[in-house]
């Protein structure tokens, strides 16, 4: 089973925990939290270098600090936060950097909204999950070189390496 993992803010709060979950299920990956002590949130959040007023913002880089130390060990990474939250939207695009340039493990954002459903979600939860499961067969890195079909991704005029 795919291991994603959930870096986020205010998806409790707005009701749309379950319903990542269950578009992730649907798929065959498990939405995980990156664990973390409560200490380890001011250590991550000083570490990180950007200033955010919202506590949980602050533990979402806490999640994202985790998973890049390899305290958490997901296969990928899904962050989400709140449309309508102009400070998150910088902390999200924040942590996607931080993840990817740091790690290997693929990486999704999303912005929602409190009326999201999870047929809204598919499509992103299933390019994570194959991506994951499919990876030797998209790319494959030998000494840091990339070859296989593809060696990266254009999305959106952006290229993301795959290895």
């Amino acid at each position: 089973m795919v291991k994603i993992a959930l870096v986020s803010c205010g998806t409790e709060y707005s009701g749309i925990q379950k319903e990542i979950e269950k578009a992730a299920n649907k798929f065959g990956a498990e939405i995980i939290l990156p664990e973390i002590d409560l200490d380890y949130i001011d250590e991550a959040y000083e570490k990180f270098g950007f200033s955010a007023q919202s506590s949980s913002l602050k533990l979402m880089i806490a999640r994202a600090m985790a998973i890049v130390e390899g305290k958490s060990k997901p296969d990928a990474v899904f962050i989400a936060t709140c449309f309508r939250c102009a400070e998150a939207a910088l902390v999200r695009n924040e942590v996607r950097r931080f993840i990817q340039n740091n790690t290997r493990i693929p990486v999704v954002t999303y912005s929602f909204t409190e009326r999201t459903k999870a047929d809204e979600l598919f499509i992103r939860m299933e390019a994570l999950a194959t991506t994951v499961t499919r990876r030797s067969i998209l790319a494959s890195c030998i000494d840091g070189k990339q070859s296989g079909y593809w060696n990266r991704l254009d999305i959106n005029q952006r290229h993301y390496r795959i290895c």
